[in-house]
């Protein structure tokens, strides 16, 4: 069952069916269904997984401009779930390879130019960036200013925002479109405000 839900050939070419949908990479280009995604096109991604004993789950999202698709996968068993990490894993570093370094670089550069960029789903899930710092996307949410951000990381389907206290000070869910690529931005921005000249006078 595994062989034929996932499948992989010397050149680094990967397959994978599940619920009657497709999703297929080979180089930098992703195909989910009847949609073609080049990495080096793609503005918004999204990646997530849930695993438990016997038991895992993994959604892959890509999106540029109105065209976006996600693919989901399970895994059962012991040699279904070796597949369905080795697929995963191979996916995840294509993605953050040859896509998140632009879109987060993307993302600085329209900070800089005065814009707002948004990390993770709507509501209560959503962080924006902007020049002074990041704030959860809610009305009189207050900003955490760039100076005072240490860091971020991905952890247990979340992506967190540190200021130096025992817990994450901004919290959104991977799952959310760009979520992922918000530890990138902050370690640019961090690294452009420590170089800032109020800094270092």
């Amino acid at each position: 069952m595994a062989a034929g839900k996932f499948s992989f050939t010397g050149s680094g070419e990967i397959l994978v069916r599940s619920g009657g949908r497709t999703l297929a990479a080979a180089g930098d280009v992703i195909v989910i269904g009847d949609r073609v995604f080049p990495l080096a096109e793609v503005d918004r991604v999204a990646y997530d997984a849930a695993a438990r004993p016997r038991q895992a789950s993994y959604a892959l999202g890509l999106a540029c401009g109105p065209v976006r698709s996600r693919f989901v996968f399970d895994a059962f068993g012991r040699e279904e779930l070796a597949h369905a990490r080795e697929t995963w894993r191979q996916l995840v570093e294509l993605v953050e390879s040859a896509a998140c370094p632009r879109i987060a670089r993307a993302a600085v550069d329209a900070i800089a130019a005065g814009a707002t960029a948004r990390f993770g789903g709507g509501g209560r899930w959503r962080i924006d960036a902007d020049a002074e710092g990041l704030r959860r996307w809610r009305w009189f949410a207050p900003k955490v200013p760039w100076a005072g951000v240490l860091g971020s990381d991905l952890r247990a389907g979340q992506v967190r925002v540190w200021t130096g206290g025992p817990e994450p000070e901004l919290v959104t869910a991977m799952a959310g479109w760009n979520a992922v690529v918000l530890p990138r931005v902050v370690g640019m921005m961090v690294a452009q405000e420590k170089e800032s000249p109020e800094n270092r006078e």
